[in-house]
């Protein structure tokens, strides 16, 4: 089958998973996941990889437990483990101040970390297609993302939570390069079933703007409109390796310092840098101190540099996430703490 050949070909490439590896796939029941389900399963065969199922309720519709059972109960069929979880993610999203698509995304990885960490897993594999990489490289440039956010989602990446929550585990998108007509194809190759989710077709929700409204009038322009992003974006991740050389150098020369929360750099060297790479290392410095980079934007990036250009010897400002920007003398740490004489 010509898509197992390609997910085939891309572990062979990158020799990742690792044989006899155990893998949390997230399974929400929909033509993606359960595409992804089905292919994985041949492929667990061959490297003797073990397969545990992970579905999270996140209460949204009245068919929600409906889907639950349903995954469970297919995965029941398959001689897999199935491991189900529930969360109000409207609840959440009010607590933490976030949209509902933002505090689902956080529930799902949170729910898939302990589930991963439970069966000592180091790889969650999720359904993320190209359709899905379009929508976000588009979303991404509306909100006025950089290099990193026009470059999209990676095949293998680290699990976006704190480090000292993710503890090592990685997630792997293997049907990055796939299109949902694939999947669709497959399912009736296969005679598989799954879920449709009627609230991806809801406009109140960014992405499905995107995917209903803004795609089909760029579309209208030029119909090869997917291709060309998909390729831009290929295009831009090997500017992506020249930026992370010069991160790295660049956090050698600011004489970075960590502990379990927070980062420290030196003022001075930070200075020295150009001004692009200055932002590098303060999103770089967020997301290893919180886990991610959700909900910084631009106008944070200045905030920050107030606070480090400031001819104040001492100050703070407090950011996104729980975090603190602190500037004491000659050194700058993002911290989940504040210091207390400050």
């Amino acid at each position: 089958m010509q898509l197992i050949d390609r997910l085939l070909s891309q572990v062979e490439n990158r020799k990742l998973p690792p044989r006899r590896s155990t893998l949390v796939v997230a399974v929400s029941g929909g033509v993606d996941s359960m595409g992804l389900l089905y292919l994985l399963i041949p492929l667990a065969a061959k490297y003797e990889w073990r397969l545990i199922v992970a579905h999270l309720n996140h209460r949204l519709r009245r068919r929600a437990i409906s889907d639950e059972h349903w995954v469970k109960g297919v995965g029941n069929r398959l001689g897999l483990s199935v491991i189900t979880g529930r969360v109000e993610v409207r609840t959440l999203a009010r607590k933490q101040k976030h949209t509902i698509e933002e505090a689902a995304r956080v529930a799902r990885y949170d729910f898939l970390n302990r589930v991963a960490k439970r069966h000592r897993a180091k790889t969650i594999v999720v359904a993320h297609t190209a359709d899905d990489q379009v929508e976000t490289v588009v979303m991404n440039w509306l909100r006025g993302a950089g290099i990193r956010g026009l470059i999209g989602m990676s095949e293998w990446q680290p699990l976006p939570l704190r480090a000292d929550r993710a503890q090592g585990i990685n997630v792997w998108r293997p049907l990055l390069g796939i299109a949902k007509t694939e999947l669709r194809q497959l399912a009736k190759t296969l005679h598989f079933g799954y879920r449709e989710d009627k609230t991806n077709r809801q406009v109140v929700y960014t992405r499905n703007r995107i995917r209903h409204q803004v795609l089909p009038v760029l579309r209208k322009v030029n119909p090869q409109i997917k291709e060309v992003i998909l390729r831009n974006a290929e295009n831009l991740s090997g500017l992506e390796d020249l930026l992370n050389d010069h991160l790295a150098q660049s956090k050698k020369a600011v004489k970075l310092r960590r502990d379990k929360r927070s980062i420290s750099f030196r003022l001075t060297q930070f200075n020295k840098l150009h001004p692009y790479l200055q932002n590098e290392l303060l999103l770089w410095v967020i997301t290893e101190v919180r886990g991610d980079r959700q909900d910084y934007k631009s106008v944070h990036l200045t905030e920050m540099h107030k606070v480090i250009d400031s001819k104040a010897k001492l100050s703070y400002k407090q950011l996104p996430g729980k975090l603190f920007l602190i500037k004491a003398y000659d050194k700058i740490s993002v911290s989940r703490f504040k210091l207390k004489n400050l």
